[in-house]
């Protein structure tokens, strides 16, 4: 290592050294770290409706939280009813996943004894709460220097070459912080918006652009294999481990599906647990303000990878009652990852997935000045080619060029950051680089965490939306009655009884994809009937498909040959774990011809 090199290095170890582990994160000022949400969580216990437990312990010794809140006796009842499972930020940096969450059993807890909705929620569903399943992961975001961590606390080589860690980012400009890098170079793919030259796009050609720039995330080549900080301080990324789509030998992906105690114990509690019927993600992959799309032409596939016809008309609703309530304004548009829990919920465990962003940066109109520059010719031309690009960079009096949407959402935030008083972006510094020597090198770009997790001081205002939406989502679950309920002597003994089930609530008695791939538990209807009955079509435990909500229903008969002196009446029970058993009885005629 040249000399350059180890002093520079020295500086950000010696950086790492004098920053206090105690130094509070300015952008999650007043979000709760792994002890402060321990105690919140502890305290949650002390309630009636509320019990506490951990799922396991992460490599880091954290412990991975589960609350539990009902009415009645917790501990005997919740099996009993249907579930939610609320499951908090899968992503370590959204910690307002894990926060929104928390408060959500907090209010519930608070509210229970008072609040008809919230009595009435907890007395017909038990809700399963996870705040923040990345506990290790999620820590280092109260860690200095601060950026946005990859995952747990298991050492990887990201980049296989048979050393852990060798690679990380370095806090090269002493802020605190680790950001980005621009280095000027003609073979650089990125140029400044010319519109904010703070924010850095992808040359064009369309626009006869030329790149300047390679971006780079802050640190040092420490393995000199012309790679920057591809081997950090490794992990294996929750949300990137799980069987749907699951991105094998990919960065974080950790070395096989589901292969950590965090993933494990998330799964396992999920498959343990049959009476949850929908699973509400705190994620940055949202579905319910832009809801998934079926493709018709795919459903027939042997691997399922869209949302089936039959369950988009009921999720579109759900999501439609979400957007009522929350009223959001410009949300942004994100795509899933390879192994994220929230894909999973649906396609391998078949639950109905709610998955949520909570926030995103408010749209900021930009002043007149701004607007004026965004419509003045690009006339950085001539910087942008080189010797021989002529025919390049000549233009037609009649040529237009397309309007610049380029890096809307970082320019917005640029705007939102001012308006807001937010200290959330690193001004271009220039810096020597020891890998870069004679080059123009600056250090600066977006602080982590703060286009993803708003002030502290909104949470109380998100978290009251999300309750309301809870408790109305709840009342759509399915809604089980009997109708048509009979029992005709046919002479000999025999028996024909028949009923309807028929489902009064908005939701299906399942999803369409807990179906198919046979995750769900169906509805069962049982009879209680004398010894020596004979079973002459049908059988005493018979299991329903899929009955649709709003007033689907399922006709069931069977004929039976009772024994000698036959009983008054039968009676008989139909339900599922995630749905409200019903229970009747039918009365056997008196005269058995």
């Amino acid at each position: 290592m040249s000399s350059l090199r180890l002093t520079m290095a020295c500086v950000c170890v010696t950086l790492g050294c004098l920053v206090s582990p105690l130094l509070a994160n300015p952008a999650l000022e007043g979000y709760a770290n792994h002890a402060a949400l321990t105690e919140r969580v502890q305290k949650l216990g002390d309630s009636d409706f509320a019990k506490v437990r951990s799922l396991g312990k992460t490599l880091g010794e954290r412990d991975i939280w589960l609350i539990t809140l009902g009415g009645g006796d917790v501990d005997q009842n919740h099996a009993k009813k249907p579930a939610i499972l609320i499951v908090g930020n899968v992503v370590a940096e959204h910690v307002v996943g894990a926060e929104v969450a928390l408060r959500i059993a907090e209010q519930l807890v608070a509210r229970a004894a008072q609040d008809e909705k919230i009595q009435s929620l907890l007395a017909g569903h038990t809700l399963y709460i996870i705040p923040s399943p990345t506990p290790d992961a999620t820590e280092k975001c109260f860690l200095p220097p601060f950026r946005a961590p990859q995952g747990n606390n298991r050492p990887t080589d990201d980049d296989r070459d048979g050393t852990s860690g060798e690679d990380p980012t370095e806090d090269l400009n002493q802020d605190g912080w680790i950001t980005m890098l621009r280095v000027e170079d003609v073979a650089g793919e990125y140029i400044p918006l010319p519109a904010d030259e703070r924010v850095m796009v992808k040359a064009e050609v369309a626009r006869q652009e030329r790149g300047r720039y390679r971006l780079l995330t802050e640190g040092i080549d420490n393995d000199h294999d012309d790679a920057w900080n591809e081997d950090g301080s490794g992990g294996v990324d929750f949300n990137k481990s799980f069987t749907f789509d699951y991105p094998t030998f990919a960065p974080h992906a950790g070395p096989h599906q589901v292969s950590e105690i965090e993933t494990r114990a998330v799964a396992d509690f999920c498959f343990d647990h049959p009476n949850i019927a929908a699973v509400w993600v705190m994620t940055p992959e949202d579905n319910l303000l832009h809801p998934w799309k079926a493709d018709a032409g795919k459903e027939k596939a042997k691997i399922k990878t869209t949302i089936f016809t039959n369950d988009v008309m009921y999720q579109d609703v759900i999501a439609e009652l979400y957007r009522n309530i929350t009223k959001p304004k410009d949300a942004p548009e994100t795509k899933p990852t390879g192994g994220s829990f929230g894909q999973w919920a649906y396609f391998h465990y078949g639950r109905w997935p709610w998955n949520t962003r909570l926030w995103w940066v408010p749209k900021v109109e930009a002043k007149e000045k701004e607007k004026e520059k965004e419509k003045e010719p690009e006339d950085g031309a001539d910087d942008a080619t080189q010797p021989g690009d002529e025919k390049l960079a000549e233009k037609k009096p009649e040529e237009k060029q397309p309007d610049d949407n380029r890096g809307a959402d970082e320019r917005n935030a640029l705007r939102y950051f001012a308006a807001n008083n937010i200290d959330g972006f690193v001004p271009w510094t220039p810096i020597e680089h020891p890998d870069f020597p004679g080059q123009k090198v600056e250090v600066g770009g977006f602080k982590p965490f703060f286009r993803l997790n708003p002030p502290a001081a909104e949470l109380d205002g998100i978290v009251e939306k999300q309750l309301d939406f809870l408790t109305q989502a709840a009342a759509k679950w399915p809604r089980l009655s009997v109708d048509k309920l009979k029992a005709e002597a046919l002479g000999g003994g025999v028996v024909r009884l028949s009923l309807t089930v028929v489902n009064d609530g908005f939701l299906p008695t399942m999803s369409e994809m807990g179906e198919v791939n046979d995750q769900m538990y169906p509805l069962w209807l049982e009879w209680t009937v004398p010894e020596k009955t004979v079973w002459l079509q049908g059988v005493a435990r018979t299991r329903l498909n899929r009955i649709a909500g709003q007033g689907g229903t399922s006709e069931q008969t069977w004929l039976i040959r009772l024994p000698e002196p036959p009983p008054a009446e039968l009676k008989f029970r139909v339900g599922a774990p995630s749905v409200p058993a019903v229970e009747g009885a039918v009365a056997i005629p008196a005269a058995m011809p």
